[in-house]
């Protein structure tokens, strides 16, 4: 048996009317994500009041995100809405720093060099990654745009139907990931859950989005289109996850 373990009798602890404790005690490392990591702190002070803010918003556009979970052609009817419009643009980017919290949280993007990194560094990897991510992406909308398969505005409209995904999976992400965390669960299958409704949700995302194309073009082209826009930056996003 480890000698820190050992039994003493209770008068023995007592110097002179002073708790005696064993110092190997305060060498063990902190328990948790974040005990004093400030900058994850004062992210999400602010991410808090940024959603706070934004709320209202947020439940003006809430109908019609889910009624883009439904039907394809909804994402047509909130584009044709110049508020709606830009209230879910908006709260699309407000919720990108919470994205970037949890998926650091609960490890949704760690690659092996990512292991001896303390929590500030793996935290700001993580929204390096994602604002690449999202300028990959949107270069390639920009560069898809001159192919004229599908109207102008049309391609607007598939292109950015995926904010309305991106909006609700980080809400449930938020929410699921902490009521698994606030209930005890395995950080391992809190991971896996969270991946789950991430890959499912994507999945949803690029079927709608095929189906905006398709109603615009031949199917072919519409595959053409997600292979640019979504196969090709995903890809690499995840190659980077498993390769690194």
């Amino acid at each position: 048996m480890d000698s820190t373990l050992a039994t003493y009798p209770v008068d023995s602890l007592f110097v002179s009317g002073t708790l005696c404790l064993d110092r190997s005690l305060e060498n063990l490392p902190p328990s948790g994500y974040g005990q004093g990591n400030i900058l994850f702190t004062i992210l999400c002070i602010a991410s808090l009041m940024a959603v706070i803010v934004m709320l209202k918003r947020f439940v003006n556009i809430f109908p019609s995100l889910m009624a883009c979970l439904i039907r394809w052609k909804e994402a047509i009817n909130l584009e044709a809405s110049v508020k709606l419009t830009r209230d879910r643009n908006i709260t699309a980017g407000v919720m990108i720093m919470p994205f970037c919290l949890t998926a650091s949280f609960f490890n949704l993007y760690s690659p092996s060099y990512m292991d001896s990194l303390e929590d500030n560094l793996r935290l700001l990897v993580v929204i390096g990654v994602f604002a690449a991510y999202l300028l990959l992406r949107r270069m390639l909308d920009w560069m898809m745009a001159s192919y004229n398969a599908v109207p102008r505005k049309n391609y607007g409209t598939a292109c950015r139907s995926s904010y309305n995904f991106f909006i609700l999976t980080s809400l449930v992400m938020l929410a699921l990931g902490g009521i698994l965390e606030f209930i005890g669960v395995n950080p391992d299958v809190t991971r896996q859950v969270l991946i789950w409704l991430l890959g499912g949700s994507y999945i949803l995302s690029i079927v709608r989005k095929t189906q905006i194309f398709a109603s615009y073009c031949s199917l072919l082209q519409a595959f053409l289109y997600l292979c640019a826009l979504e196969i090709a930056p995903t890809g690499i996003l995840i190659a980077s996850g498993i390769v690194f």
